[in-house]
């Protein structure tokens, strides 16, 4: 391929959708945007698409196997010209109002001044742009607890694009610890903490939940379902006493299992948007 961009549009719903961005941004896609149905990559008119297509087309045969339960449908490609790729491309990106004081906005659009507190995000890369309801619903969730109470020191685990560590950073937030076991998000969140500004308040990392010793009054998990069960154990010792425990990335299925592997943790909220849900659980002193 030697002209225009291509773009790859692929039938899927739920947490799926993220192993898929993932696993296309690593193959190279210059970004992904995600909807209710489906997701759409763009990949640069230099990628060699004799490669690229048979590759992917073994990945998502894989994912039925691997995933038989997911919701995955057609695939297909096209050519975008390159005069109309800027576009098109940007066209997605709107600023987004999220609760009542957040504003996520892409780099290129400069809003007017609306009280809000603007979280830039370049949605360039995967992980997590603020558009999608399990990150807006965290983001609403942190919003309330900091209008009450903001707490000294927070934990962000599966940061992604590093957009829930940037919003408690925006709210007051003095020391923030975000995690990250795929060195692409890092990257992509190190990248959007500079274009924000974020300058020491978040320290980016790593390590695992389970090599953690400290207690923090905020802890933060957007994260697929098995790897929030898997990491119950840890998720509740770094809970501190008191503290706040918002979990997100779950089917409306899959709250009961995650209520019971949280036993020790009263639900405060609960929020349901589309499929997804998102809750506040407190830890009693």
């Amino acid at each position: 391929m030697s002209h225009g961009w291509l773009e790859l549009s692929v039938q899927a719903q739920g947490p799926v959708q993220d192993t898929i961005s993932s696993f296309l941004v690593e193959q190279g896609s210059t970004g992904v945007v995600c909807g209710d149905r489906s997701l759409r990559a763009f990949f640069s008119g230099t990628v060699d698409d004799t490669v690229l297509k048979p590759a992917v087309r073994r990945y998502l045969r894989g994912l039925r196997d691997i995933f038989p339960e997911c919701v995955l449908g057609r695939s297909r490609w096209r050519v975008i010209a390159d005069k109309n790729w800027h576009d098109a491309w940007r066209a997605h990106f709107k600023p987004q109002r999220i609760g009542r004081r957040f504003l996520v906005a892409p780099p290129w659009v400069h809003p007017k001044d609306s009280g809000r507190h603007v979280v830039r995000i370049e949605p360039a890369m995967a992980f997590g742009t603020g558009t999608h309801d399990t990150t807006r619903c965290c983001l609403e969730f942190i919003d309330e607890l900091c209008a009450e109470t903001v707490p000294r020191k927070a934990l962000d685990v599966g940061t992604g694009s590093g957009v829930l560590a940037i919003g408690m950073a925006r709210l007051g937030v003095r020391e923030i610890l975000a995690l990250d076991n795929d060195p692409v998000a890092l990257e992509a969140a190190r990248a959007n903490l500079q274009l924000n500004g974020i300058d020491g308040a978040v320290t980016l990392s790593d390590v695992t939940v389970g090599q953690l010793r400290r207690r923090f009054p905020l802890v933060v998990a957007n994260i697929i379902l098995e790897t929030l069960l898997e990491m119950a154990g840890p998720l509740t010792r770094c809970a501190g006493a008191g503290g706040s425990l918002i979990l997100s990335g779950l089917l409306r299925d899959h709250v009961p299992p995650v209520r019971r592997r949280f036993h020790s943790f009263r639900l405060v909220r609960r929020k349901d948007r589309k499929e997804w849900s998102t809750l506040l659980l407190r830890k009693d002193p």
